[in-house]
């Protein structure tokens, strides 16, 4: 049994002792299970309780619902991104951990009346999470291209067969999909977790890939995040190889982990945000991208308690930074009090992007509580008319937030979608510019898409 395995089936047998204590710090003798395998856990145990309750419905404070999408309902979603007339969700294992569901492409040209007209292709026993949609224009290709990142399934019985890595897909007729290339990683390992792609004013096509949890693990750190030159998308590249070779198991709170859970293109591509879950928010020099250089660590611990960045955003022309730690504290360790509620926003004056300087937090009534019948905490940001914040909060559905110069925030309206199989779970958000529109991707519901009233972008 390879070294991928081992870890894979130890954290896999770790969900299955002992219930709540698997969140416990390691000092306590055990190693947590990992983010991702912990949130399978309760989906599962939230489907199973939602048999027994009735179901509650949607919540619109200060947003118009517009249409709605259940994708086919064969599987659970992950990320949302939008282009043109079109919307692209990722897809997860599902219920069987089977995956192999590709990304959907939707045609939202008429929004109150979605229609899936297409599916990126995944490999078999794999998901398929993050996708971004650029275009391009390139000697070796113009046109739309999506990136889609690739990962093994846990529990699929096949993780040794799987080849993960990113593919890209020319879209540029999003009905009729073609597959242009695929860069890979070694068969057997899990694969890229998040991923984000921009063409450079220089022209060159630059995606990234920020690896799987159990990928660090499996390395010691060695392995974090790949710089992919896909200016030739037939035919991509690796630039650089990035990482900090921090030991994983080197955090703090309920998931004790440092690894690279995402990668963010700023600057046209001149820039790069890692968010290195408890070590920080590591901003990275990559106008050469062969060789990445630390500009600054925007490290949230303290004031706050758990770490957990999972990714960022910059706002207000760049001179903010938002940094969404997904704390699940209240599941992960209950009755430690230490440890606080579910996991807010938090804003940095990044004025001086070598030196960011806190401005302050934002977070819903249910990420101050501890209540545990769904999940509060916040997940993805996104930003339009640079202080209009529109955040993916799981059981808080979509919230928008903004914050005044000072660092104080406020709610501006919220969206939650109906309880279905499962408490609501929005995982995705995305802006659609020019149509006032935000679309949302809920795990197990599908694609939702809203009007913030009063606002045009």
């Amino acid at each position: 049994m390879s070294r991928v395995a081992r870890i894979s089936v130890a954290l896999a047998a770790l969900l299955l002792l002992g219930g709540s204590s698997l969140g416990t710090p390691a000092a306590s003798g055990r190693r947590p299970a990992t983010p991702e395998q912990r949130f399978d856990r309760k989906i599962q145990q939230w489907k199973a309780a939602s048999k027994a309750i009735a179901h509650q419905g949607a919540t619109l404070d200060n947003f118009r619902l517009v249409g709605h999408t259940d994708l086919g309902g064969d599987i659970d979603f992950g990320d949302v991104f939008g282009h043109g007339s079109f919307a692209y969700v990722g897809t997860r294992c599902g219920d069987n951990s089977q995956g192999g569901k590709g990304v959907r492409v939707v045609d939202i040209s008429n929004p109150r009346h979605p229609q899936v007209v297409s599916t990126l292709e995944g490999p078999p026993f794999t998901r398929s999470e993050d996708v971004v949609v650029i275009d391009v224009s390139s000697p070796a290709f113009t046109g739309a291209l999506a990136v889609v990142g690739v990962q093994a399934c846990f529990g699929s019985g096949h993780e040794e067969e799987v080849i993960p890595g990113i593919r890209f897909f020319d879209v540029s007729h999003p009905a009729h999909p073609s597959l242009l290339g695929h860069w890979d990683l070694p068969q057997g390992t899990v694969g890229c977790h998040e991923i984000d792609a921009v063409q450079r004013p220089d022209g060159m096509v630059l995606a990234g890939c920020a690896r799987n949890l159990v990928d660090h693990i499996n390395s010691n750190g060695a392995v974090a995040v790949h710089f992919v030159n896909a200016t030739d998308p037939a035919n991509p590249a690796t630039i650089a190889d990035w990482s900090l070779n921090l030991d994983p198991f080197g955090g703090v709170g309920c998931l004790p982990f440092q690894f690279a859970h995402s990668v963010r293109f700023e600057d046209q591509g001149m820039s790069a945000y890692v968010s290195y879950w408890d070590h920080g928010t590591v901003h990275l020099n990559v106008a050469d991208p062969a060789s990445p250089a630390v500009v600054s660590t925007t490290t949230i611990v303290p004031p706050d308690e758990d770490g957990d960045n999972h990714s960022m955003t910059l706002a207000n022309g760049g001179s903010w930074l938002v940094i969404n730690p997904e704390d699940f504290s209240p599941g992960d360790c209950p009755g430690d009090s230490s440890l606080g509620a579910w996991g807010e926003g938090y804003v940095y004056d990044n004025s001086d992007p070598a030196n960011p300087t806190f401005l302050g937090t934002f977070s819903t009534p249910n990420s101050r509580s501890t209540r545990d019948d769904g999940a509060f905490t916040i997940h993805n940001t996104e930003v339009v008319k640079d202080n209009q914040f529109f955040s993916s909060w799981y059981s808080d559905g979509v919230v928008w937030w903004t914050v005044e110069g000072r660092g104080v925030s406020h709610q501006l309206g919220q969206f939650v979608p109906p309880a279905s199989d499962a408490p609501p779970l929005v995982w995705g958000v995305y802006p659609v510019a020019g149509k006032s529109l935000v679309l949302a991707s809920d795990i197990v519901s599908g694609l939702w898409i809203v009007q913030p009233k009063g606002l045009h972008f």
